[in-house]
């Protein structure tokens, strides 16, 4: 059993370390060495008037330990609170872009929003039906496209038959003869300036999109509309010509 002067230098060594961690900022760790002091003193019967001195110092201790705690909590909120202002706006940009048709540019906005919603502590079951309205959006533009794929095939010739037609040789065989080979000759020359100006048009279109997506990345939304604009009037001028 210790002697009451090697309870009093522990609870001296004690006190050193609960010291130590404050010039830390550790105040847990403080605390619990000013209370390791303070059982030692008891014990030993020294220095006993130091006791409510240590205790204070625990109280505002734990004072100051809540303080830090709640406005950790505050800041928390704050963050969680932009993070999900953030998300909210790229929802509605998302609805927007759904109703307009860009449902690539769409999924993309829908899945940045899932990122922050999931950041700010969003759970998969809130997730889920964002989740779902994805998969619906993939779903509905691989339709589209495969619809799209589908009518170019029918659109376009056989490239046998384009061949043939082009290494033909206008055959004279009186007038009525040579009247159809120009003809056949001028349908396909008809049909191939029509293609290229349709393959022109959606150049350009796919090139506004492309800008209007820089556009939307630089957070320069009027000219993005604008050029999102232009890409939809080209698609309507290819769809009347």
């Amino acid at each position: 059993m210790q002697n009451p002067e090697e309870l009093a230098q522990e609870a001296l060594n004690f006190l050193e370390l609960a010291q130590k961690f404050e010039e830390e900022k550790n105040a847990e760790q403080a605390i619990s060495n000013y209370q390791r002091a303070v059982e030692y003193l008891k014990q030993s019967g020294y220095l006993m008037h130091r006791i409510n001195e240590i205790y204070k110092r625990i109280e505002d201790l734990k004072n100051f330990l809540k303080q830090e705690r709640l406005y950790q909590q505050t800041q928390t909120k704050s963050q969680v609170e932009q993070l999900q202002d953030q998300a909210f706006a790229l929802l509605e940009g998302a609805k927007k872009l759904e109703s307009d048709g860009f449902f690539e540019d769409a999924i993309q906005q829908y899945i940045s929003a899932i990122n922050l919603l999931n950041q700010s502590g969003w759970s998969e079951t809130q997730l889920e039906n964002l989740k779902l309205k994805i998969k619906d959006l993939s779903d509905t533009l691989k339709k589209e496209q495969d619809i799209h794929q589908s009518q170019r095939k029918e659109l376009s010739p056989p490239e046998e038959y384009l061949q043939k037609i082009e290494d033909r040789k206008p055959e004279v065989v009186g007038m009525f003869g040579e009247t159809a080979s120009r003809e056949k000759a001028e349908s396909v020359a008809r049909y191939r300036s029509r293609k290229k100006k349709e393959e022109e048009t959606q150049n350009h279109a796919f090139a506004h999109i492309d800008k209007a997506k820089e556009f939307e990345k630089e957070r320069k939304f009027d000219k993005a509309i604008m050029n999102y604009e232009r890409a939809i009037e080209c698609n309507k001028s290819m769809a009347l010509s």
